[in-house]
């Protein structure tokens, strides 16, 4: 899988997409914005009470004012507390509220792919895109740029208040270290981003593997994969230990250095302001010196650094370091948000999609299907459908044979522009499909497919796919067809739950069911992509006779390898490398000892000469 690293640790255009999204939040986003403000203020209060306390109070054994001044500070950490909650409160809210958008947003542009889109990207890599990368872009909110924001206006208002409050020269000593911190945290920045790079790109090879390999359980076993499989599972896995451990060394190294950088400030803190202390006696003798020799009053140059300056500095380089501990984890979390944004954005900006150009809207629909000189093929340069032209009568049953990989499944996909074709038209009532509505052609279409898909719901719910139909009219047809019987010999009948893909129903009542669901849509052309293959002869029975019912005023495509099921077909095309080789009845084309007619003779001659 192919790696996508912009280079840069923080991507401004990328940043601007994710910003955009919390345009309809815009109110706890600035009101975000203002509680920092406020916890900033409060955060810079503190120290500068203590000191003053230290200095004025508790030096002098003043206990009222020490008091009252105590209950100032206890006033003010409760405010700061209930600050810092709703801050926490609404940066999360923000995040969710985004991604729930995000993630809807995402889904619906997933739908508008193309199927060749499908064709070439694990369900797996889509599933990590849609779940667990929008789940890391919410802390970018919750944990990342507004944190951040908040730490690093704290800390200007900090170092602002030192500068204005303390002695200057003890405030550039206590700061002294932050240059030396400032490049140890870009080059933190840049080799973060590299590496969660590598774990989500891990992540997502991960979970495809894992996807596929349970959907195809039964191969794995059947061919006796299971250790072999293991083994390349045990690489995969490998690789994403070792894309975190990547990770997880760069974040040990940064965290140790922001701890070393902090005792060094500290340290630097006390031992100034102890020389200070210790020289004090010896400059107040000087200043007397001055005053006697010169009458220089020199006190205005003498600044006597407190024990309550020094506490408070010493308080201040702690909350100014505090969230620079915290700055790797908060890097953490914001460069795995964008990278996971990064990726759902590259989702989004893929214009892989039919292009729903077309203004018409059918209402009602007689049903004749032409191709006219049709060329398309799934790899460019490689058609499989050439120069096709055919007709399909309104209400009329055409059927498509040939051998595997002739193009007949093909022609399903493009009828219903799930694939776009090459050149030439296909027409529905004489109109170009691609003028069509796509929601309007795909709605006078019904398609039964070999291999059902069915989700993980109710029977009713799988056959009416949620639309308004009523319950009457789902039993109603599922007796009219013939399928009533089986359904209401299940626990909970039309409420039962199929689970996953169906697991629970055969495979020929999965094809009934699918049979049933095209039926309920009351469609102008039905489909039948081989839909009588791989069932038991009763479903087989079933469907043979629902199809005499339904098709009668339907215009009907059935593409099917058993050719018994056709012998009452309008018209039978045979198809071949993608062309029409014969067309005719079934009759016909036996007489004509062609292609079909080989084709029936090696499905049905052992048949025909074995002993009853």
């Amino acid at each position: 899988m192919a790696k996508s690293v912009s280079g840069k640790a923080f991507d401004l255009h990328l940043l601007a997409k994710i910003l955009k999204y919390a345009k309809p939040y815009r109110f706890v986003f600035y009101g975000s914005f203002v509680l920092t403000l406020v916890l900033s203020a409060l955060s810079t209060t503190r120290p500068i009470l203590i000191q003053y306390v230290i200095d004025n109070f508790i030096s002098e054994g003043n206990l009222q004012g020490l008091t009252n001044y105590m209950l100032i500070l206890t006033v003010l950490l409760v405010m700061e507390a209930l600050v810092q909650f709703l801050f926490i409160f609404g940066a999360n809210y923000l995040g969710q509220s985004i991604i729930r958008d995000l993630r809807v947003q995402l889904f619906e542009h997933i739908l508008s792919f193309k199927l060749k889109y499908f064709d070439q990207t694990p369900i797996g890599t889509l599933v990590t895109r849609a779940v667990s990368d929008i789940e890391t872009i919410a802390d970018i909110f919750a944990q990342g740029i507004l944190v951040i924001f908040g730490d690093l206006l704290k800390i200007l208002v900090m170092v602002s208040a030192m500068f204005y409050f303390f002695d200057y020269r003890l405030v550039l000593i206590s700061l002294s270290v932050v240059p030396v911190l400032y490049y140890a945290t870009r080059l933190f920045q840049l080799k973060i981003k590299s590496a969660f790079q590598d774990v989500r790109t891990q992540v997502a090879e991960l979970n495809a593997f894992v996807q596929e390999h349970i959907s195809g359980m039964n191969v794995v076993q059947i061919f006796n994969r299971e250790k072999a499989e293991l083994n390349r599972f045990k690489e995969i896995n490998a690789k994403h230990r070792e894309a975190n451990i990547r990770s997880i060394w760069y974040f040990s190294i940064f965290l140790p250095v922001i701890e070393i950088m902090s005792a060094i400030s500290i340290g630097l803190v006390v031992w100034y302001g102890g020389l200070e202390a210790a020289s004090l006696s010896a400059k107040h003798s000087l200043q007397i010196w001055m005053y006697d020799s010169f009458n220089w009053d020199t006190s205005s140059l003498i600044r006597e650094i407190t024990l309550g300056e020094i506490t408070a500095i010493i308080i201040f380089v702690n909350m100014l370091f505090r969230p620079l501990r915290q700055l790797a984890d908060r890097f953490n979390t914001l460069q795995m948000g964008m990278v996971s944004s990064e990726r759902v954005f590259k989702i989004l900006d893929t214009k892989d999609r039919i292009e729903d150009k077309g203004e018409l809207e059918l209402s009602e629909v007689k049903g004749e299907i032409e191709f006219r000189n049709v060329t398309f093929g799934y790899k460019e340069g490689e058609p499989i459908i050439k120069d096709l032209s055919f007709k399909a009568e309104p209400g009329k049953m055409l059927a498509i044979v040939g051998a595997t990989g002739a193009g007949k499944s093909t022609l399903i996909n493009l009828l219903g522009r799930f694939y776009e074709i090459w050149s030439g038209e296909i027409l529905l009532d004489g109109v170009d499909i691609r003028k069509v509505k796509l929601s309007s052609l795909r709605e006078h279409l019904a398609v039964v497919l070999q291999d059902v898909f069915l989700f993980s719901d109710s029977i009713r719910n799988n056959i009416t796919l949620n639309k308004d139909i009523s319950h009457e009219e789902v039993t109603a047809a599922a007796e009219f067809i013939g399928v009533s019987d089986f359904i209401e010999t299940l626990p909970d009948q039309y409420d039962y739950d199929v689970q996953e893909r169906g697991n629970m129903l055969s495979v020929g009542q999965r094809q009934l069911l699918s049979f049933l669901r095209a039926y309920v849509s009351n469609p102008s052309v039905l489909i039948l992509d081989e839909a009588t293959s791989s069932i038991d002869t009763q479903s087989e029975n079933l469907i043979q006779k629902a199809i005499e019912k339904i098709t009668k005023g339907r215009t009907s495509v059935v593409i099917a390898h058993r050719l018994a099921t056709i012998k009452a077909a309008d018209k039978i095309l045979v198809m071949d490398k993608g062309r029409v080789v014969e067309e005719g009845k079934h009759q016909e084309l036996l007489d004509k000892g062609g292609y079909y007619a080989r084709l029936y003779q090696m499905q049905f001659k052992s048949e025909e000469n074995s002993p009853a």
